[in-house]
This record gives C-alpha cells, structure tokens and sequence, in this order.
C-alpha cells in the first residue's frame, strides 16, 4: 500500500514520539469505520505502527460502516476498561451518549475525520473536508475549461456519510465559477463496492452524456471506473482518499485525470500518538491537519 504522503511530516512524527517504557500498560481501542475499504484500512495500520513503537496494546474494531454497531462497539471499548479510544465517526451525533460515558470514566478519545466537539475527545485528527475540496474542485474546474472549452456534464459519486457530504459540498462551492459545468446526477455507493458499481452503472446507463465523474471515496470512484469501462464511455475521473491498486492504472492512462491523495496512515498513527502523550501528561493539539496531494499522471512516481 502505498504511503508515501506521510514522509513529509517526518519530524512532526519524531517529535510527537514517546517512548515504549512510558507507555508499556497502555491499551487503546480503536473503532474504525470499515475495514472493506483501503483508506480505513491504512488508517489503522497507522494506528498499529504507532502502538508498536510506543509499546502499546492496540485493539481494533470494525463496525463495516453500520453506525449502529459503532456505538456498540465503543462501548465495548468502555466495558473493557481501556485507557483511551480513537474513533472514526459513521454519524457523529448517534457518538454522543457513549462519548459522555467514556468522559465519566476518564477515557479519552482521539476523532478521525469528522470532528467532534466535546470536552472528552482531546483532538481532532484530519484534513478540514469542505475546505480541502473546495481546492480540489478548483482544479477540477481548471481542468473543465482548459481541456473542455468550460462545458461538462457531471455525475457526481458519493456516500452519504458527513465526510464526504462536505467533500461534495466544497466541490460544488468550487464548480460555481464554471456556468457550463453542470450537475446532472449523484449515485450514493454507502462505501461499498458493488453497490457502487451499481450505482454508477444505472446513473450512466439514464446518463449516458456524462463526461466528468467525481468521487467522494475509494469504492465510489472504483465503482465508477468499472461501470464506465463497462459501457465503453470516455469519462475524466477526479477522486478522493488513498491510492490503493486499482488506481494506478487508471491514473497512469489518464482516466483519472486527478486523485486528492490524503495520508490515513498519519492521522491514524497520529490518534494514538496524541492519545499516548496525553495520558502521560503532556499538552496535545485540539486539531491536527495537514494538507492532502492532487497526484496526476504527471506526478504519480512521487507517491509509488
């Protein structure tokens, strides 16, 4: 997998390290968001590289994207008395209650993506989503008039999760500088794969005049690709998240024409590294981001 993006943050990493003898009775909990898709799964190898190096127990649970089970799972984190917990929010609001239970007990927990305000979660790990896409979509709309004469039809791919709602959102704040660009389809994948690919086939077969597609995370731009090749349309692909196998091919032949490359490795690894320092006592940053990478065909060798 490929995780070059974190090399940059080198000594940010080396300075937010402790050693295994500080953290050597340490257990923390982490509940991901899916293990099905590449982007979680990195986040918590992060997390594991992390608890390696610092001498701490990891315990990883995958609620496969079922928000109910999330909570669940959280507070099967809290029933098992561990020292802290990071948490990479399905809903955020459905956390509330056993976010307040974890506080009660003096856990405290480290966000992944989707922040949470509250006095128990002591930092906010991510790349601020409408923000980031805003400037993604920049490029995109560079990409429309430069490449298109300024005229696209554009399906747009996603999953109704909060993150990539603003991910669309700052997309579409971006797009208002291109009157000719127009929005004439969203599929909702729900970050599965064939459902996904689903998604993308019926919104193409009604849409067979789309030209641009964007996609909000990996399943809904492998869906895309897939349902494209199948109906034999000539689509530029933009996407978001990491860049596992599947699109280094599509990148190299310009079918994605550019891929928002963020590093969840480091915000996984990051988490446990926060969570580490602040229960041995020492200050952590309420927020922590970075900037993602637009990797193109032109640029692709930098992240092999």
């Amino acid at each position: 997998m490929i995780r070059h993006a974190a090399l940059p943050l080198a000594l940010l990493l080396a300075a937010a390290s402790a050693t295994p003898s500080e953290a050597e009775a340490k257990t923390v909990c982490f509940v991901t968001f899916s293990l099905q898709v590449a982007y979680f799964q990195s986040s918590v190898e992060g997390g594991e590289r992390a608890a390696e190096e610092l001498g701490v127990e990891l315990v990883v649970l995958d609620p496969q994207a079922d928000a109910g089970r999330q909570v669940t799972l959280f507070e099967d984190c809290i029933a098992r008395g561990v020292d802290a917990i990071v948490v990479d929010p399905i809903e955020s609001g459905s956390l509330g209650g056993v976010i307040e239970e974890a506080g009660a007990q003096g856990i405290p927990i480290a966000v992944l993506d989707t922040p949470i305000e509250s006095p128990h979660v002591i930092t906010n790990v991510g790349v601020p989503q409408f923000e980031a896409s805003r400037e993604f979509g920049q490029f995109v709309a560079g990409y429309i008039i430069g490449a298109m004469g300024g005229e696209a039809k554009i399906g747009i791919m996603l999953a109704s999760t909060e993150v990539q709602l603003l991910r669309r959102d700052g997309f579409l704040e971006a797009l208002k500088a291109v009157p000719g660009a127009e929005i004439v389809a969203t599929g909702d994948g729900r970050n599965i794969l064939e459902r996904a690919t689903a998604e993308a086939e019926d919104m193409l077969t009604a849409n067979p005049d789309i030209d641009v597609i964007y996609a909000t995370g990996d399943p809904q731009l492998q869906g895309g690709l897939a349902a494209a090749a199948s109906q034999g349309l000539d689509i530029a692909f933009f996407g978001w998240d990491d860049i596992p196998e599947p699109f280094i091919a599509p990148l190299e032949d310009g079918r994605i024409v550019g891929f928002l490359k963020q590093a969840p490795d480091v915000g996984g690894e990051m988490a446990v590294r926060f969570l580490v320092q602040h229960l041995d006592g020492e200050d952590v940053p309420a927020r922590f981001t970075y900037n993602p990478a637009v990797v193109t065909r032109f640029n692709l060798d930098q992240f092999r």
